[in-house]
């Protein structure tokens, strides 16, 4: 907050400094004219929020809440009261081409009484550029992906012919990347949430600098650096805390060297960039973060997932607000649980992680200075265009080791491969298609580099497919080498003027080892006699199973053979999981006079094609899917069908433009007679009451989703909706000023999660001034 109110002292400063540079490079001028424009806003509301009563007989536990009967549950969703936003955006642009801008978005309400969300001071001119403040950094992918930066940054460009790419750019930036979260302090994001011991983080500062050279229209090449470090005990501009807690995060200094280069060929119809970068990072607290780690990779959890995971780790009643899509991208979407049960089990990883960290946070490491190939990271990309063909090619290897502070999420020891193919065939037929190959955790522990990808466990992986010694050998490790194919097709076929049909095919597909095994289940009261290959043979042999709620008869010889793996240890291993996703979508478009009407089906597919490679102890057996499930797997367990039919009409009249969706979607899984259905009716209106002065805008949004299933042998039942409906009047008084008035409703209703159903009504007045 300082810090920011600093940038706005700035803002006085910079015209000086702009001033003295005119005076120094134009001395023989007498003043410098300067046009000023922008335009400032306010915004003035109200919230009325309010939240569902515990109707139970028990007391309602969540994180530190307790919750009695007839109590209303914890409000985290909306602040309540009077809450207000301000906006201001000036530009002042001198005869001699020096530009100084201003931008202000700031807001206030109950839980944040002043909060400049973004605040920025620049000047610019011909030959340089500084920017204090809020800012956003971006470079390479591979580098400097995207950062929200907090400082200031400077370029410095030479230019003698004055031509329109400056010969060099010197560049450098640093500043706060993460603001520190100590305990006891208001989380900023969400309401009546603070941080606790467990959820404390680090500030984080982060420097860097690089050098442009434009050789020529068709090359060039950047050279830089970036580094980072956390600080929690003596942050700059902030308040420190004891470095005795539990970090979610280790903290951590980095380092990174990179280079860039891009280039033209082929007259210019060829266009390549290739990107490397060589860095990495000095873990203060690393036996720890391994350790948290370990426990997402035992529970079988998504490693591309694992930031988001320790994010969680700081705000764990964010866990009860995820849907199902959410939560089966850390799962996977071939999971047996439910919503419910995958909520629990989460929080009971994370539970589990919290206490890791605990256990080893004072655990330190020493220095890695000596660092590998595994610290390398490569990029490269080539675009051909010419008249109606566009090919795209792309590939990236990123190391085990490899860390930029520019690139925070990029996934660590993963490899892609990528092509794309833009074709006009005739003027009515364009064809699009796509694959793409990523590979994670591609690596494996010692000097198993896998450089290409292709072949877990070696050192080049050129060639498809790993050694079966070495598979044998490393069943039991965790987390192995995940490949994901994705390819797409698309065709579109304009069949005349006014309609357009669209077919797309996509398939997903993944496939890696586990180490899962099936095990002997001899419990007889655990079902596994109830499957159909025990049944009793006319004229063979039975025997008598006591199953606990009654007795059944089974075939003798077949439950003899079952019962003499007893002494195995497991009966299936080498698990090899192959799971695909195939998406089907048609769409056609109709142009009518002042109408366009779009109708659509979209058609996923979802199917299990796993094995177990070792076997041999099973054969003979017939098992339904559903018996392997309680031997350690459960076949096609996860698969479904989903279908949806969107539906869309746009009107365009004099005074009015209006669109209005329906989408309907079903789903059917192939276990515990599990279905859903969803429909969605969105309205969006917009009516010129009086043009050039009064305008009318409604919209509305209704979202229903119904999920049956079996549990225990029970039906289960349940329903979600959400409801948004809003209305403004926007008012033109002249071209520079105008106003709008918003009124609206958000309800959230969750009957079979009353702690998460809310409603809030609200109203806001805004005034807009251009000049």
């Amino acid at each position: 907050m300082i810090s920011r109110q600093l940038v706005l002292a700035s803002f006085v400063a910079i015209p000086a400094f702009a001033q003295s540079v005119v005076d120094s490079a134009e001395a023989p001028q007498s003043k410098s004219s300067w046009s000023v424009t922008g335009s400032v806003g306010a915004e003035f509301g109200y919230h009325s929020v309010v939240t569902g009563k515990n109707e139970t007989d028990s007391v309602f536990f969540s994180g530190n809440d307790s919750i009695y009967p007839g109590q209303k549950y914890r409000n985290y969703f909306q602040v309540p009261g009077i809450f207000g936003a301000w906006n201001a955006f000036v530009q002042m642009e001198s005869a001699s081409g020096q530009k100084i801008e201003f931008a202000l978005d700031a807001s206030s309400d109950k839980w944040n009484r002043f909060n400049p969300r973004f605040v920025q001071a620049l000047y610019e001119d011909r030959h340089q550029k500084l920017v204090l403040g809020d800012q956003f950094v971006l470079g390479g992918d591979l580098y400097l992906a995207s950062i929200d930066l907090f400082g200031a940054s400077y370029d410095f460009k030479l230019n003698p012919d004055n031509s329109k790419n400056p010969l060099l750019v010197f560049s450098v930036f640093g500043g706060e990347n993460q603001a520190p979260k100590l305990p006891g302090e208001k989380d900023p994001d969400q309401y009546n949430k603070y941080t606790e011991l467990d959820e404390v983080e680090a500030q984080k500062m982060l420097i860097g600098g690089k050098l442009l050279w434009n050789a020529t229209k068709d090359f060039d090449a950047t050279i830089g650096f970036i580094g980072s470090k956390d600080y929690l005990e003596d942050p700059y501009f902030r308040d420190g805390f004891s470095r005795d807690v539990n970090l979610s995060n280790p903290m951590f200094s980095s380092r990174t060297f990179f280079g860039e280069v891009n280039g033209a060929v082929l007259g210019g119809r060829g266009k390549y960039n290739v990107q490397l970068g060589f860095g990495g990072t000095d873990t203060v607290n690393v036996i720890a973060h391994r350790a948290v780690n370990s426990v997402f990779e035992k529970a079988g959890l998504d490693v591309s997932r694992f930031a988001q995971l320790r994010r969680l780790m700081n705000n764990t009643s964010q866990v009860n607000r995820m849907n199902r899509d959410e939560l089966e991208l850390i799962f996977g979407d071939n999971t047996e649980m439910s919503v419910d049960d995958m909520r629990k089990e989460l929080l009971r990883v994370l539970s589990v992680a919290q206490e890791a960290l605990k256990k080893h946070r004072n655990e330190n490491n020493d220095d890695p200075t000596d660092w590998t190939a595994q610290n390398l990271a490569l990029s490269g990309s080539y675009n051909w265009k010419k008249k109606s063909t566009m090919i795209d090619a792309y590939f990236r290897f990123v190391g085990r080791n490899y860390y930029s502070a520019g690139s925070p999420d990029l996934l660590q020891n993963s490899r892609q491969l990528g092509f794309k193919l833009d074709q006009t065939i005739k003027d009515f037929w364009k064809l699009n298609f796509g694959y793409e190959l990523n590979i994670e955790n591609a690596s494996g522990h010692g000097d198993a580099y896998n450089v290409f990808g292709f072949a877990e466990g070696s050192k080049l992986g050129l060639l498809p497919g790993a050694d079966d010694d070495w598979l044998e050998k490393h069943e039991r490790d965790v987390p192995r080498t995940l490949y994901i194919h994705d390819f797409k097709l698309k065709n579109t076929f304009k069949v005349r003027d006014s309609i357009e049909v669209t077919a797309r095919y996509a398939l997903n597909y993944r496939t890696r080892s586990t180490p899962r095994r099936l095990r002997g289940n001899f419990f007889a009261n655990s079902g596994i006699y109830s499957d159909s290959w025990f049944d009793a043979q006319k004229g063979k042999p039975t025997i008598d199973v006591d199953t606990g709620k009654d007795t059944i008869q089974i075939d003798s010889a077949r439950w003899a053979k079952y019962a003499a793996l007893q002494g195995e240890e497991y009966l299936a291993s080498q698990f090899e999981e192959r799971l695909a996703k195939h998406t089907v979508e048609l769409t056609a478009t109709f142009k009518f006079p002042k109408n366009v009407l779009k109708i659509g089906g979209v058609w996923t597919y979802r199917t299990d094609m796993s094995r177990f490679n070792e076997r041999d102890l099973l054969n003979g057996f017939d098992f339904s899917d559903e018996t392997y499930g309680l031997l350690g797997y459960y076949f096609h367990g996860g698969d479904y069908l989903d279908a949806r039919y969107p539906i869309s009409l746009t009107t365009t009249l004099d005074r009015l433009r209006n669109t209005v969706a329906l989408t309907p979607r079903f789903r059917t899984y192939n276990r515990n007679d599990m279905g859903e259905f969803e429909w969605t009716l969105l309205d969006n209106a917009s009516f010129r009451l009086k043009p050039g002065f009064l305008d009318l805008m409604l919209h509305g949004k209704v979202r229903q989703n119904f999920m049956s299933r079996k549990e225990d042998g029970k039906d289960v039942d349940e329903m979600e909706m959400d409801l948004d409906f809003s209305a403004g009047l926007k008012f033109q008084f002249t071209e520079r000023l105008g106003t709008e008035f918003m009124l609206g409703t958000f309800v959230n209703y969750r009957p079979d999660s009353e702690s998460e159903d809310y409603r809030d009504i609200y109203g806001s007045v805004s005034v807009n001034y251009d000049f």
